[in-house]
């Protein structure tokens, strides 16, 4: 059966009954401004209404935008609700100011693997553009982020990062995202000049010098590096974080990715505190080499923190960042630490139309059944789940993909609690160099008190991959639904097997069977 099959269809989101979809909550701090865009689904227009909103806080009927800032802090049962003239839908919603940012793992679109230094105005505009009209922002994905390449001199009122000539009007980029109910985000780094492109490229590109970071002036030996300072690869001895962070409020940023390595707790803490001190919300994410001796932190100053490899479209890309990291614990030391407020990031997603030229991408090289592992697996960890392809350009299978409503659920399950390796099997030929067999079970609790399961399938055969009720410490029976498929597959007593294809994957969600 071919993976275009397996996936349930997405229904179209401007027609039919409203549907609310999106994490059960969200967080804030109270006096700072406030934006949240109800993600629902159905016919256009959709009239938003809400019950028990925080003081301060007021939703705009039209757009189900709920803007304003929150009075005080507090946790808020809110009644959420969209109607058309195909009926009404309703959904229970905690709106939790003070207790941090990021209570589940953020969704959205980075540039990167779309565009890399050829990024520009145009291109974030259409993404979130496209972001709407695929029917993505009304299933919960909500940035819309620039990675590195915006980069110009430093200058301006604050003597911050300017951006460079292919974004003209930056507080107009921001507005724009702003007004189609999205969220704005940016990339720096602690070093005088950021990963993304030499000065030779940024010249060629458009006519600019090195990138901008965070540093100036000679390396401040305070600091450990690991690449040439050549290439300003360094933290320098003049630092401008409070001034950059100045220029990103007044252009009402919401997201910063920041990006170096060695990622060191002195340069988190000084941009993390300044963050936290902010007048408005902005979540902070960094890379690229986190490490867990500096986990206390990366949970005190960050909300995401990344120490994996980027993302590529190829199977060992995937199997090394996710799977075969599992095996030097890197990932099984992180998952204890991360829930609600800080999350592991297994970097963008590597699906959909990636970079090629200039002005084109070409189609993902991963197989239909590596593309669905992908997913399962960074929605099962859970992972941040950002989108970084051309949105433009999505076919019906990479819709099918990014928008399984119940896939989503899994990822922003509001208990927050990381999927654990349950089973692993192996079986090895004599004549062969690779696993005959080699499969793995992960399994998550979820908030409802049911259990969302990942049955993946590592080697070149399709396989029947099995798990006894005993080892998710599970007497009785279960019903078991198919996420993917969107169907239930019944009752099942001892044990589940599913047959699962070569580099495939079957997310699974398990219910103790009610007598």
């Amino acid at each position: 059966m071919s993976s275009l099959l397996r996936l349930a269809p997405v229904t179209p989101w401007n027609t039919g009954t409203p549907a609310i979809h999106g994490p059960a909550l969200t967080g804030a701090a109270a006096g700072k401004p406030f934006r949240y865009a109800i993600p629902a689904t159905g016919e256009r227009p959709l009239k938003f209404s809400a019950e028990r909103l925080p003081a301060g806080l007021t939703l705009h009927p039209g757009t189900g935008q709920i803007t304003g800032c929150a009075a005080a802090d507090g946790q808020y049962r809110v009644l959420l609700k969209a109607e058309n003239p195909h009926g009404q839908a309703e959904k229970e919603f905690d709106i939790i100011i003070g207790k941090g940012l990021a209570l589940t793992p953020p969704m959205g679109w980075n540039s990167w693997n779309a565009w890399r230094r050829w990024v520009d105005d145009a291109k974030v505009r259409a993404a979130a553009e496209n972001m709407v009209s695929s029917g993505l922002a009304a299933r919960g994905y909500t940035y819309i982020n620039i990675d590195s390449c915006w980069q110009g001199e430093r200058g301006g009122k604050h003597n911050a990062i300017q951006p460079n000539r292919k974004f003209p009007d930056m507080p107009a980029l921001s507005d724009f995202i702003h007004g189609n109910g999205l969220k704005f985000g940016i990339y720096s780094t602690p070093w005088v000049c950021p990963w993304g492109c030499f000065k030779e490229e940024a010249l060629a590109e458009w006519g600019g010098g090195n990138l901008t970071g965070c540093s100036a002036g000679p390396m401040d030996p305070a600091y450990a590096h690991d690449f040439t300072k050549e290439y300003g690869k360094y933290v320098g001895m003049e630092k401008y974080e409070a001034n950059d962070v100045a220029q990103w409020i007044e252009w009402n940023v919401d997201y910063l990715k920041y990006d170096w390595a060695p990622t060191d707790p002195v340069c988190l803490e000084r941009m993390g505190r300044l963050l936290k001190n902010a007048p408005r919300d902005i979540v902070l994410s960094i890379c690229t080499a986190a490490k867990l001796a500096d986990v206390e932190a990366c949970k005190k100053w960050a909300n995401l923190w990344r120490g994996a490899r980027d993302t590529q479209d190829s199977w060992n890309n995937i199997l090394v960042t996710g799977f075969y990291a599992e095996e030097n614990n890197l990932l099984e030391n992180w998952r204890p630490q991360a829930g609600p407020g800080g999350w592991y990031d297994l970097d963008l997603l590597a699906l959909g139309p990636q970079f090629n030229t200039k002005e084109s991408t070409t189609p993902c090289k991963l197989t239909t059944e590596e593309q669905i592992t992908h997913m399962s697996y960074w929605a099962l960890y859970p992972s941040p789940i950002f989108l970084s392809c051309n949105l433009a350009n999505l076919d019906d299978f990479t819709l099918r993909l990014f928008g399984n409503e119940e896939i989503i659920a899994v990822n922003q399950d509001r208990l927050g609690q990381p999927a654990v390796r349950i089973k692993e099997t192996r079986r090895q030929a004599f004549a062969s160099s690779k696993p005959q067999s080699e499969n793995r079970v992960h399994a998550r609790h979820l908030a409802d008190g049911s259990m969302a399961l990942g049955l993946f399938n590592l080697s070149d055969h399709p396989d029947e991959v099995t798990i006894s009720l005993g080892d998710l410490e599970i007497s009785g029976s279960v019903a078991v639904r198919n996420l993917w498929e969107r169907k239930e597959l019944g009752k099942m007593e001892g044990q589940i097997m599913l047959a699962v294809p070569a580099h495939g994957a079957q997310m699974l969600k398990v219910t103790r069977h009610e007598k």
